[in-house]
């Protein structure tokens, strides 16, 4: 139970991100089965039908999986309430989170088990969906605050179901286009769908920006906190997005469905990617306190600048024996002058001789594998050329950043420290350090096999841009055990950055292998420039 407490905050994150992509599953299936996909005059009887069945199984899928979440979210949420309060079960029924989570499980089972038919059909589902997103909205910030808490709902309310139907319509578009062999349907599909997402996106836009008056309030929140940092990533990814639906838009207005559906569809497993990750940088906003609650903890543009001013990287670290976790082979003794608070950081953190030594060693770590991801970016630039062959070679380089996260990314742990190779997967910070070193092992061994390959067709050359958005989306929850809280944003100033390139990276080399070969030039150009830009921050990164 105690190992439930500490991984919490990160399962909290992970169950809150399943909750959300069902619920928008769900709000956008119920939209897009009885109206994008709603039969017209226009279109030969039974066209849609394939699409309609296909749509009904995906809802149903959804429905199952946002069930089991439901499950899980309850059981540990169930768990830690009463360990830390000490509490009985009873009494943990009554906690908002446990009804809310309660009415979403009963909704879930119901429509995946209900077969909407008949003239109520629709009636039906949308009140599920309702009573899903409602019960959504409870759990929200806007459900505890004490002032201004009804508009705080509605917003909240309208940005949840826009983003339902217009992020989580698009997979039920992506199967239609995918199920829907003849081209009147498709085209039918994709022109009812694209006024949906306009409408969606002005309503996500609008409710957006007016909560984020209310939970931020200033620029300087909006820089100096976690909240506003996950919002400008969040804002980021909503850019990327709206610029792909943007070129989906244009090409519909300018030319007919033969030229049109092929990139469509590579362009929506895009933005259904990058919407999935949107949806998982929320579920990290809701775990953390809005910005404007937290007056007294907002970094200051100036110890910004002054943290992030560009310097040489460290190449160079202390000893192992030197750092703040143990010496060789017996604990470190609090009286030991080496831990005794010798100097403060400009956030007001006590720093002591051995707490400055682990600074340099993460400095150390950032800077090197800075120097191997923008390795990594000039190589794949220099293979775009067409002018060197041996640099196809450079994924050999991720297999380095592997073994460097593995031996020093944590030296309390095998085979540095003394924490045996077991118990450290435990732990959430190092277990999200070991899964990025085996996301990096693959990672090298799959695109080295595809780069030695004449044909880049199938599925093998797919598990690079996945891994990288994977790998992307991980880093958007990555958490660090820091009390002190302005810390603990100056490092996501670090890794936030990154992860929102890394997404960029991962989507645009999707697009380099799944548009026709006339329309691949700008993202094959696209990824290896965000792996310099992540290599530069890297080398960037300070502690001190």
């Amino acid at each position: 139970m105690l190992k439930l407490v500490d991984i919490f905050g990160y399962l909290s994150v992970l169950l809150s991100a399943g909750t959300l992509v069902g619920q928008s599953l769900l709000l956008g299936g119920a939209l897009f089965i009885f109206w994008v996909a709603r039969p017209g005059p226009e279109l030969p009887a039974g066209s849609l039908e394939a699409v309609r069945s296909g749509s009904w199984r995906l809802f149903r899928a959804a429905a199952i999986g946002l069930a089991i979440v439901q499950v899980l979210y309850l059981y540990v949420n169930s768990a830690v309430l009463m360990a830390s309060a000490e509490i009985g079960f009873r009494e943990a029924m009554g906690a908002n989170f446990f009804l809310a989570g309660s009415l979403i499980l009963v909704a879930a089972l119901v429509a995946s088990v209900l077969r909407f038919q008949g003239r109520y059909a629709a009636g039906f589902a949308a009140v599920l969906v309702l009573v899903v997103l409602g019960a959504s909205v409870m759990t929200d910030h806007a459900a505890s605050r004490v002032e201004g808490r009804i508009p705080l709902i509605i917003l909240t309310a309208l940005h949840e179901a826009s983003t339902g139907f217009w992020i989580g319509g698009l997979p039920f578009l992506l199967l239609g286009l995918h199920v829907g062999n003849e081209r009147t349907a498709q085209w039918y599909l994709t022109r009812r769908f694209s006024r949906l997402a306009l409408v969606s996106v002005v309503v996500l836009v609008a409710s957006g920006f007016g909560m984020s008056l209310s939970y931020v309030g200033s620029l300087r929140s909006l820089v100096g906190t976690s909240y506003g940092l996950m919002l400008m990533a969040k804002v980021a990814m909503l850019l990327a997005m709206l610029a792909l639906g943007g070129i989906n838009f244009l090409m519909l207005r300018r030319y007919g469905p033969e030229k049109v559906i092929p990139r469509l569809r590579r362009l929506v497993e895009a933005e259904v990617g990058i919407g999935i990750t949107i949806v998982l940088s929320a579920a990290s906003m809701t775990a953390q306190p809005p910005a404007v609650d937290l007056p007294n903890d907002t970094v200051q543009l100036s110890h910004i600048a002054a943290r992030f001013k560009p310097e040489w990287p460290r190449l160079r670290s202390p000893n192992a024996a030197e750092l703040s976790t143990r010496y060789p082979g017996r604990p470190i003794s609090k009286l030991d002058p080496t831990r005794q608070t010798v100097a403060y950081s400009s956030e007001g953190m006590p720093l002591s001789i051995r707490v400055m030594n682990d600074m340099k060693w993460s400095e150390y770590n950032h800077h090197w594998m800075g120097l191997i991801v923008l390795a990594m970016g000039f190589l794949a630039l220099l293979a775009r050329t067409g002018r060197a062959g041996w640099a196809e070679y450079w994924p050999l380089l991720m297999i380095g950043i592997a073994v460097f996260i593995f031996l020093r990314g944590d030296p309390e742990c095998w085979p540095l420290g003394p924490k045996s190779f077991w118990a450290t997967w435990a732990a959430p910070e190092i277990f999200q350090h070991r899964a990025a070193a085996l996301v990096c092992v693959a990672f090298a061994i799959f695109e080295l096999r595809v780069r030695r390959s004449p044909s880049q067709e199938g599925v093998l050359p797919l598990i690079f841009p996945l891994l990288c958005a994977v790998g992307a989306a991980l880093l958007l929850t990555h958490s660090h055990a820091i009390s002190n809280v302005r810390e603990e944003t100056m490092a996501e100033l670090s890794h936030t950055p990154m992860a929102t390139v890394g997404v960029v990276a991962g989507w645009s080399r999707w697009l380099e292998l799944r548009l026709p070969r006339e329309d691949r030039s700008l993202p094959a150009w696209i990824w290896p420039v965000c792996f310099v830009l992540i290599g530069a921050g890297l080398l960037n990164y300070r502690e001190l």
